[in-house]
């Protein structure tokens, strides 16, 4: 694939959502094709998970026990990291209990639905999961069971790089509240520090013995930090939280976290930048304490 760069026209002809189909998990609530292909069908009260495609990527929505169809409800759309995916009926982040901990914890907090997509697998936040990540967005806040005031998102690592593209692109000036763990917000960091420049570059389609410079120029439109520090002072952004491993080897504060805190700083971001002594890249090993952290900050936030 070639040159993945995120324009506004990209985005608008690619948002759709398909039909859906019945999945045969017994968590999973059974669906027909809607007549209204742009919206997501209506629910049942309670917990239920249900898969269908936005953007022509598979997407999930997870709402919680206390949920009644009646009553909009905040939700908080999590971006996966490298390796992870959504496809028809399954997640990573919905089928290893880990991961569910922390999702669990989100939607204890805010009382909120969680929903992801798989944004083209291990996209490094290029512009098709961009463009499927706002598509999600759209079918979302267009369901009469979303509070579409009341929206947030989270992630880590390569997911980091998507959720400020969708903070910069479809959904500026439209969200409440994002977490962030491993921040990956810097791809020329990434290419120049060399650890994942070669997944980085496949996210591109540009060969992995691109040059550095050459590199960092053709995907500079879709680096994320260098559009944040241009932000004018008082640009709406949603309240940020910040978790990462003060000795993190593979994404280093310094190169991302922190000009991250920085940036979303100066142009007038309610931010909190949490370094974690002795921890690497290992934020998502912490458990209990980032389970506790998140749904504070949800359920303050949303």
């Amino acid at each position: 694939m070639e040159g993945r760069w995120f324009r506004e026209e990209d985005y608008n002809a690619l948002i759709h959502v398909r039909p859906i189909h019945a999945v045969e998990r017994p968590d999973v609530m059974k669906l027909t094709t809607c007549e209204n292909a742009a919206s997501i069908p209506a629910l049942g009260d309670g917990e239920q998970k249900v898969f269908f495609q936005a953007g022509g990527e598979w997407c999930y929505l997870w709402t919680p026990l206390s949920f009644r169809r009646s009553e909009p409800v905040p939700v908080v759309i999590h971006h996966h990291g490298a390796g992870g995916f959504v496809r028809d009926g399954s997640a990573d982040w919905l089928d290893q209990e880990a991961k569910v901990a922390y999702l669990r914890a989100v939607m204890g907090g805010a009382g909120c639905a969680v929903a992801g997509s798989h944004a083209c697998g291990d996209h490094w936040g290029n512009a098709d999961a961009v463009a499927a990540n706002g598509a999600l967005f759209e079918a979302l806040v267009e369901s009469p069971h979303i509070d579409a005031a009341r929206v947030g998102l989270m992630g880590g690592g390569l997911g980091g790089a998507l959720v400020w593209n969708s903070v910069l692109g479809p959904m500026a000036g439209r969200l409440k509240a994002v977490a962030v763990m491993q921040a990956v917000v810097s791809l020329e960091a990434v290419i120049r520090e060399q650890k994942f420049k070669a997944p980085c570059l496949r996210g591109y389609g540009l060969p992995e013995d691109t040059p550095d410079d050459e590199a960092i120029q053709r995907i500079a439109p879709n680096d994320p930090l260098p559009r944040l520090q241009r932000l004018a002072p008082g640009t709406p952004l949603p309240r940020t939280v910040i978790f990462h491993g003060a000795e993190d080897d593979n994404i280093p504060p310094e190169t991302n976290a922190i000009p991250l805190a920085e940036a979303l700083r100066k142009a007038g971001g309610d931010v909190t930048l949490e370094l974690f002594p002795g921890v690497g890249h290992a934020v998502y090993a912490i458990g209990e304490e980032i389970e506790r952290r998140l749904k504070a900050f949800f359920s303050s936030s949303l």
